[in-house]
């Protein structure tokens, strides 16, 4: 049901149990982290119905300071959390073997620009299905051309991904176009 060699793309159709997954790992977090987190959602294409996805949970953890979040190295680990990398906006720790890596763990500043155009991104596609299963066309073709190059099949969804989070923005330009 989950999990991917890391590396590689490979989309399934989507799995109602995939929510079941993220709210599973979700309270197992919480429990472990407590009173350390503002909130945890399911974001990527796993918490996006009727489109095709890696199988591989995502999750954005946010918090009131990014710098907080070293003090979650150790009780993540617990969990079989490792730290991945560092971007700009968030932290990534990863769960699963690099042959079998089952959750993302995208810890991010609650509120900050990550957490909402992520956010953004994952409601607008609930919210207009067609947009969802373009942006699920889309990813099958990336899939097809770039199966073992996870760089290229991500950078070609970011224009999608961009103008997604602007029409999600600007709803008054979505009615419009209708």
């Amino acid at each position: 049901m989950i999990g991917l060699k890391r590396g590689t793309v490979k989309l399934s159709p989507h799995h109602q149990k995939w929510d079941q997954a993220f709210r599973k790992e979700k309270s197992r977090t919480l429990e472990k982290l407590d009173n350390s987190i503002v909130a945890i959602e399911h974001i990527g294409s796993t918490a996006i119905p009727k489109i095709p996805a890696k199988p591989i949970i995502d999750m954005s953890l946010g918090v009131w300071r990014l710098k907080d979040a070293k003090k979650f190295i150790k009780p993540l680990d617990a969990l079989g959390y490792h730290f991945y990398k560092k971007f700009q906006q968030q932290i990534l720790f990863a769960r699963g073997p690099d042959r079998k890596r089952t959750h993302y763990l995208h810890v991010m500043k609650y509120n900050g620009a990550k957490w909402k155009s992520d956010l953004l991104f994952r409601e607008f596609l609930l919210r207009h299905p067609a947009r969802a299963r373009a942006y699920g066309a889309l990813k099958q073709k990336l899939a097809k051309q770039y199966p073992n190059d996870r760089e290229k099949y991500t950078f070609g969804k970011s224009v999608f991904i961009t103008k997604t989070i602007q029409l999600a923005s600007h709803p008054s330009k979505v009615i419009a176009k209708q």
